[in-house]
C-alpha cells in the first residue's frame, strides 16, 4: 500500500509540524535576545494554576484569574535550552510526520493543542499544588502525538504505509509505532522509579491522552477509510 499523498507534493512534509518548529525556535530566540526570563514567565506552576481554578470557581468574571489557565499552553512553547529545543524539534518532526501522514495537519495541531491540557494536568495532579517544580517544554504534547498515532496504528487496519526519517523505508503504522511505545514504557518506568529531572509525568500524560483521543477517533470513525471520507478528513488519497 503507497503512502497516502492526497493532494500533496511530498506526503512527508507536513505544514503543521513545519509551522510549529519555526514557532518554538522563534520563541526561544525571542527569550534569549529580548526577554531573558521568557521561559519562566509562561512556565506551568502547579500552585498558580490550582489557586486560579479556586478563584475562577469563586469568581468566574474576574479575568486576571484566568492568565494562568494559559500557561497549560504557553509552557509548551518555551524550553530550557537549545538542547531541550532541539531533542523535542526531532520528537516532534518524527511523530508528528508520522500523524500528518493519518490525519493532515488539522489533525496533528489538533493534537498538539489538545494534549497538552492532559499533559499540563498531569503534571499538576502528580506534583501537587504545594510544589515548587515547573514545566516548560513541549515534549508532554509530542508525547500527546505519539499516542495518538499509537492508538490509530493499530486500530485503523487499513491506513496507509508511513514514513519519516530516519525510517529506512516506508514501514506500516503499527512498526512505526513500537517506537512510541518503548518511549512510554521508558517514561512509565523511570516515574515509577522516581527520576528526576525530566517531567515524565507530563510525558506519561500527554500520552494517556492521545490514546483517549485515538480511542474516540477510531470509535466514531472506524477505519481510515471512514475517517478520509468523512468532513475532518484530509481528502482521498490519488
Amino acid at each position: 500500500m503507497p503512502i497516502f499523498s492526497g493532494r500533496r507534493r511530498n506526503p512527508t512534509l507536513s505544514l503543521a509540524v513545519v509551522g510549529t518548529l519555526v514557532v518554538l525556535t522563534a520563541v526561544h530566540a525571542v527569550g534569549l535576545i529580548l526577554v531573558p526570563d521568557l521561559t519562566y514567565q509562561w512556565a506551568l506552576m502547579p500552585g498558580e494554576l490550582v489557586a486560579s481554578v479556586e478563584r475562577i470557581g469563586r469568581d468566574p468574571a474576574a479575568l486576571e484569574a484566568w492568565i494562568p489557565i494559559l500557561t497549560i499552553w504557553s509552557s509548551v512553547l518555551v524550553h530550557a535550552n537549545v538542547m531541550h529545543l532541539a531533542f523535542n524539534a526531532a520528537y516532534l518532526y518524527f511523530f508528528g510526520t508520522l500523524l500528518y501522514q493519518l490525519l493532515g495537519n488539522r489533525g496533528v495541531l489538533a493534537a498538539l493543542a489538545l494534549t497538552s491540557v492532559s499533559s499540563g494536568l498531569a503534571f499538576v495532579f502528580h506534583q501537587g499544588p504545594d510544589t515548587a517544580s515547573y514545566v516548560v517544554g513541549a515534549s508532554g504534547a509530542i508525547s500527546g502525538v505519539a499516542g495518538l498515532f499509537c492508538l490509530l496504528a493499530f486500530r485503523w487496519e487499513d491506513s496507509p504505509l508511513v514514513y519519516a526519517w530516519p525510517l529506512a523505508r516506508p514501514v506500516a503504522p503499527a512498526q512505526a509505532a513500537l517506537v512510541a511505545v518503548f518511549s512510554a514504557a521508558g517514561d512509565i518506568y523511570g516515574l515509577r522509579e522516581g527520576a528526576s529531572g525530566v517531567a515524565l509525568d507530563a510525558h506519561v500524560g500527554g500520552f494517556a491522552g492521545g490514546l483517549l483521543l485515538g480511542a474516540i477517533l477510531t470509535t466514531v470513525y472506524p477505519t481510515w477509510d471512514a475517517y478520509l471520507r468523512s468532513a475532518l478528513g484530509p481528502g482521498r488519497p490519488t
